[in-house]
């Protein structure tokens, strides 16, 4: 089990399950007027085991319901990572037009008698909560001598007329077609010649934005790294999808990250929403099982919408945080020294220069932020509780500098949750997500920055 918390860490506005483990989202889609997540969770402990797919629904993307768990393992394996789509004209059969079927595809891993292998199963469900299995699983069964064959994210191919499908496969992504959700054939392959980070490619996603000169389509690609190689972080590419394949726009002097901060994985999109909208897992491998948090272990990001943009070094993935607006009490403008309101809020500053904004708690804890030298920092080294991990705040895992894309003025949204950080620079082009776990809540902002303007704050109630 994980470190019993001194303190309650759960966040309020971030998703957490009910209590144990969880990891990736998996099968995010909207339906009926709700969204759904369904996730990586080991319901008897507090560390990572047999997985399940837990289940959460919400109408607002920050209050969620739990549902019971949505699939368990079965002879074939336990259930790891997948999608989920919306079948609207029943393309599987396995609804009616008046009650077309939520279908999930889902990797089973199983592991006996020194067999291990990876296949893609399916179920559905016609009232959003009750699964059944499809009878023919698996509809993807596990290459010979393959293991690294995981992660299906569904999507609909519109070039083709059919639906598509990303799967990771060890060092590439390989990618299929189906008129029915349940034949599938493969169409191509992309990896890992070209600027990939290194690590076991695991789940992809690949969907289409807007830019100012036509469309794009953006692969997500989630890397489990080492520690020496930066621990878990999602790399994306920004190209074409000709219906059977992906192609970068161009080569990268160096891996394109979906965050630049600490904990932030395996993040997909939702299908069937009008915009492109992202959650991710927020923790990283090489120390989430010992995170303090008590009787759960992992959270998810807020949910994001994402953008492409135009920058000085070309098309660049903006995230920004989606669905707080309703719940912000007035905004109040805040000054160095003055108290924070409470452990969730919202915190805005404006600059131009060097600025550096700390919080602190009366045990002398402070947790630093900011831009120095046109370098966007994040510095936990001193921020609170480092004792139950010596990954955690050491190294490269205490203090996180990247080169801002842009130059001059600057504006830093940063979201703040009892032991959630999520900060979003320049219209979100650039963005960090982190853990913290102070020993006491953050009481006082402090502001080491004469060139920025008044920070503006707004308590989160929930």
């Amino acid at each position: 089990m994980s470190t019993v918390g001194k303190r309650d860490f759960r966040p309020k506005i971030h998703f957490t399950p009910p209590k144990m483990w969880t990891n990736d989202p998996n099968g995010l889609v909207y339906a009926n007027g709700k969204y759904h997540l369904f996730y990586q969770h080991h319901p008897e402990d507090t560390v990572w085991g047999p997985m399940h797919w837990g289940h959460a629904v919400s109408t607002d993307l920050i209050h969620w319901e739990h549902l019971p768990i949505a699939l368990c393992p079965d002879e074939l394996g336990t259930i790891f990572s997948g999608s989920a789509v919306f079948d609207s004209e029943n393309t599987s059969g396995f609804g009616t037009p008046e009650n077309p079927p939520i279908v999930a595809m889902y990797t089973q891993d199983y592991q006996a008698e020194g067999i291990h292998c990876q296949h893609q199963s399916i179920a559905y469900t016609l009232d959003g909560v009750h699964f059944t299995k499809y009878s023919g699983n698996p509809v993807i069964p596990c290459p010979e001598g393959r293991v690294d064959f995981r992660d299906p994210k569904i999507f609909r191919n519109r070039i083709r007329n059919c639906w598509g499908m990303v799967l990771a496969a060890g060092d590439h992504v390989e990618f299929f077609a189906s008129q029915d959700l349940i034949h599938w054939e493969k169409t191509g392959e992309f990896g890992p010649a070209g600027n990939c980070a290194p690590g076991v490619w695991e789940c992809p996603d690949l969907f289409e934005l807007p830019t100012p000169t036509g469309t794009r389509y953006v692969l997500l690609v989630s890397m489990g790294m080492d520690v020496q190689q930066g621990g878990s972080r999602t790399q994306y590419f920004v190209g074409f999808f000709d219906g059977e394949t992906f192609r970068p726009e161009r080569v990268e002097s160096a891996p394109l990250w979906l965050d630049e901060g600490f904990e932030n994985y395996a993040g997909v999109t939702f299908d069937n929403t009008d915009s492109r909208i992202l959650i991710g897992w927020a923790n990283s491998w090489p120390y989430a099982p010992q995170c303090p948090t008590g009787d759960f272990c992992g959270s998810m990001t807020l949910p994001r919408r994402l953008s492409l943009r135009e920058t000085p070094m070309g098309l660049r993935l903006a995230c920004n945080p989606i669905g707080l607006e309703p719940y912000l009490d007035p905004v109040q403008e805040i000054a160095s020294g003055d108290p924070l309101p409470g452990e969730t809020f919202a915190l805005s500053v404006k600059g131009s220069g060097d600025g550096e904004i700390s919080l602190e708690n009366s045990d002398g804890q402070i947790l630093r932020f900011g831009i120095r030298d046109n370098v966007f920092f994040f510095d936990r080294s001193h921020g609170g509780d480092v004792s139950f991990s010596d990954v955690f705040a050491s190294g490269s895992y205490s203090r996180r500098e990247v080169s801002r894309i842009f130059s001059g003025d600057w504006n830093l949204e940063v979201v703040f949750d009892v032991s959630q950080i999520e900060l979003f620079l320049d219209g979100g082009v650039q963005s960090m997500s982190c853990l913290v776990f102070p020993d006491t809540p953050y009481a006082r902002l402090s502001l080491d920055a004469p060139a920025v303007s008044k920070p503006r704050i707004a308590p989160c109630g929930r």
